[in-house]
């Protein structure tokens, strides 16, 4: 068995690694695993090229010697060119030489322009299997496929997270990362000014730390290797305020009372499930732990998505067979 992942793996993204991190312990060790990546992976498998016209003849390759294509993380978004090519075209790519492709614990949008929406959902009618991580995605997938996503989670939700006892004196963990819009840093500026505590950088991606430092000059700042890591980290807060979604997921289930900072969709829709605020919505106070009810259901969807992912293993290694 022989499997293609497709994603933005190897660029040092925390939420992406975990994701990737996730995937190959579903894997058997006999599973082949062949990655798309920006430098050698940390979690086994072959590397491929992942940017570039240069990297078509190594992934056309891969297509053809695998028996799937995983796409996983967040895919098909238009914040970017890139963000929607990269994933719709080698779907098309890898379905036209019979390397299955399916959507694992993704997300998908936002898509805004018509010529995206297009050549998002040209690609997404090739996709049979498709388990997505929000509503959102859900409900854009079935817009623009055939076949009905189901009802799936992110792929962090693999890794044990331990309640930490809320703290009341201790400092506040800031996670933030490059973006275009000024709205989103006057509101953490203005939150910023009225805090009282002292505040820890948490860096998801090397990036974030000039962001950080940009708007909180004086934190100290950690930069955790793994999710796991960055959520025992948590328990050193009081509260977080978060702009990655990989960052704001850990804190929350961590247990610290988070305000999310929705610089796009997926991260708006994470605060929506877990019943928590973004800064738009309050940029003083406002700070809240996630929803019981939150974490319960996603645990579930976790195990649904889990169990599925072992039958379509199961499902490709009879058809290898046959």
């Amino acid at each position: 068995m022989k499997i293609l992942l497709c994603g933005f793996f190897g660029e040092g993204n925390l939420g992406d690694e975990t994701i990737l991190a996730a995937i190959r312990e579903q894997l058997p060790d006999s599973c082949g695993l062949t990655i798309t990546s920006g430098r050698q992976m940390l979690y086994g498998g072959q590397a491929i090229r992942r940017r570039g016209l240069l990297s078509w003849p190594a992934f056309l390759q891969a297509a053809f010697e695998n028996n799937a294509a995983i796409f996983s993380g967040g895919v098909l978004q238009d914040w970017s060119f890139e963000g929607v090519t990269f994933f719709a075209l080698r779907i098309i790519a890898a379905s036209t030489l019979r390397c299955e492709p399916a959507l694992w614990g993704a997300g998908i949008g936002p898509l805004r322009s018509i010529g995206g929406r297009k050549l998002a959902a040209r690609a997404l009618k090739r996709v049979k299997t498709a388990w997505l991580r929000d509503n959102a995605s859900l409900q854009l997938f079935n817009e623009l496929a055939e076949t009905p996503a189901s009802d799936g989670t992110d792929w962090s939700w693999h890794f044990p997270v331990t309640t930490s006892p809320e703290r009341e004196n201790a400092p506040i963990a800031l996670n933030l990362r490059q973006w275009e819009s000024e709205e989103w840093r006057n509101q953490v500026a203005h939150q910023l000014r009225h805090g009282q505590r002292q505040i820890v950088g948490m860096a998801a991606r090397r990036s974030d730390i000039d962001v950080i430092r940009e708007l909180a000059p004086t934190a100290s700042i950690m930069h955790p290797a793994t999710f796991s890591e960055f959520a025992e980290s948590c328990r050193n807060f009081s509260f977080g305020l978060a702009m990655r979604y990989h960052a704001g997921l850990a804190m929350l289930r961590a247990g610290l009372p988070v305000k999310l900072v929705a610089y796009d969709e997926k991260v708006s829709e994470l605060a929506r499930s877990a019943g928590v605020l973004t800064i738009a919505e309050n940029q003083i106070s406002g700070f809240k732990t996630a929803a019981p009810q939150f974490i319960s259901n996603q645990q579930q969807k976790f195990a649904a998505m889990q169990r599925a992912f072992a039958d379509w293993m199961q499902g490709l290694s009879a058809s290898q067979l046959r």
